[in-house]
């Protein structure tokens, strides 16, 4: 098991820029993870912004190095580190599902994002940094994020951030072991299970404006997301396509509020 060393900041524009310096300085050990009382330029996936009031949430980011993985497999850190966000949550009671690729709502609304950045050399993974934006206290939220949520608003009570980052630590490093003892094939029937919407009819829509109708089928080992339709299935990276149904006002989504 990661034995997670845990260096508190009081303020950084992002914990995984600040993570990334760090270990492009000095030989980390892996589980070394950075925790900031306020991150005021979180980053999501492909240039979103993440909301959260200092000291009420759980923001940091953890170094992890995966040597055992070829990098063209690294989406099975997204899938470890989702799982065990997910495990997290469900120990504290409520239902929660994975929003391909890495995201963990509640029902219909987000309570965690993740940011995975990889270092590569070859087809080896030097390291990866994951990093999390958990909502965990704050009452309410003024961006315009369409469907945040926290812990707070679902559990009606406040959290010891202090006490709840080593639980969620210890759900990351047993889902991390899992991979590394080599259960990939569990770890992918736990995800496709998990997947928020999997199995279910629904209308999406493309960046140009281009909808259909099909359902979440699978998702490949490289990431990918297959959705099966009438006339067969499609096949999306990252942030090419949506459900259709957040974007009914509009003709077209914005780009980073996309899958």
């Amino acid at each position: 098991m990661i034995d997670f060393k845990i260096d508190k900041v009081s303020e950084t524009l992002s914990t995984n820029e600040l993570l990334k310096s760090l270990a492009e300085r000095e030989p980390l050990p892996e589980g070394y993870t950075v925790v900031a009382v306020a991150q005021t330029a979180g980053r999501g996936q492909i240039g979103a912004s993440w909301e959260s009031q200092p000291g009420q949430n759980l923001t940091f980011s953890v170094l992890l190095r995966p040597d055992f993985l070829k990098a063209d497999r690294m989406f099975m850190i997204s899938k470890v580190v989702s799982l065990a966000i997910a495990d997290y949550l469900q120990s504290t009671g409520g239902i929660f599902k994975i929003k391909w690729p890495n995201d963990i709502y509640h029902f219909d609304s987000k309570i965690c994002g993740t940011l995975i950045e990889n270092q590569l050399m070859g087809s080896q993974i030097v390291y990866s940094i994951v990093g999390i934006g958990l909502n965990v206290n704050q009452e309410a939220f003024i961006s315009d994020a369409p469907n945040p949520v926290s812990m707070f608003n679902i559990f009606d009570k406040k959290f010891d951030l202090t006490t709840e980052l080593p639980k969620l630590l210890h759900q990351i490093g047993l889902w991390y072991q899992m991979l590394a003892d080599g259960w990939e094939e569990k770890i992918n029937e736990t995800y496709l299970e998990r997947l928020y919407r999997r199995g279910e009819p629904h209308d999406f829509i493309t960046p140009d404006g281009n909808r259909f109708s099909g359902q979440i089928e699978t998702v490949e080992p490289n990431g990918r997301i297959t959705i099966a339709t009438a006339t067969g299935p499609l096949h999306f990276w990252f942030k090419e396509v949506a459900f259709a149904d957040k974007f009914d006002a509009r003709e077209q989504p914005n780009p980073t509020e996309l899958l």
